[in-house]
């Protein structure tokens, strides 16, 4: 295991290097809301974006998202990368209504229900209309999801909690578009 965070909860996954494989390959599709009008259909364009990394880890989401030419807001516990935030407990430092998209990977099923509410309702207070969300779980021993069932289960309410648009959804991760 490669890193510790506050609360003892470890993430095997921040030991990796590359953008995980999950945003990699939806890139594309978290743009697709932000695409000019003026732009031709076989090179689509989009302007910057504000993007949130909650839970950053070792800053490989967020380097993935600035080298793509974003402005990027990394947060986590620990501050060997971006932001030093105890995330659900703290607000956001982030202005209201002020993020495109919001990159949540890995994180939440290491949350308690209260830390989860609390970081809902703080990605609500700081995303735009027609923002997007891109949330990944596993089920860790050391989790409040162990199991796959307990994963699922938490994914479900995660989502009916945001209560945004499905942009795209599977086990253990989705995609969804605020439309209010």
């Amino acid at each position: 295991m490669s890193r510790k965070y506050l609360n003892d909860k470890y993430c095997v996954r921040c030991g990796r290097k590359e953008a995980c494989p999950y945003l990699r390959n939806n890139y594309d599709l978290l743009l697709r809301t932000f695409y000019t009008k003026d732009c031709n259909p076989k090179y689509p364009c989009y302007r910057t974006l504000d993007v949130i990394d909650i839970g950053c880890g070792n800053g490989r989401n967020s380097e993935f998202i600035k080298k793509k030419g974003h402005n990027v807001m990394s947060l986590d516990m620990v501050n060997d990368y971006g932001v030093e935030t105890i995330l659900g407990q703290d607000e956001l430092p982030v202005k209201d209504n002020s993020v495109d998209i919001i990159l949540c990977n890995y994180l939440m099923m290491f949350l308690s229900p209260k830390e989860r509410n609390q970081l809902i309702k703080e990605i609500k207070r700081v995303s735009k209309a027609n923002s997007i969300i891109m949330l990944e779980l596993y089920p860790a021993k050391d989790s409040y999801a162990k199991t796959d069932e307990e994963m699922v289960k938490m994914q479900e309410k995660i989502f009916k909690k945001i209560g945004w648009e499905k942009v795209r959804y599977r086990k253990g991760k989705f995609i969804a578009r605020k439309v209010k």
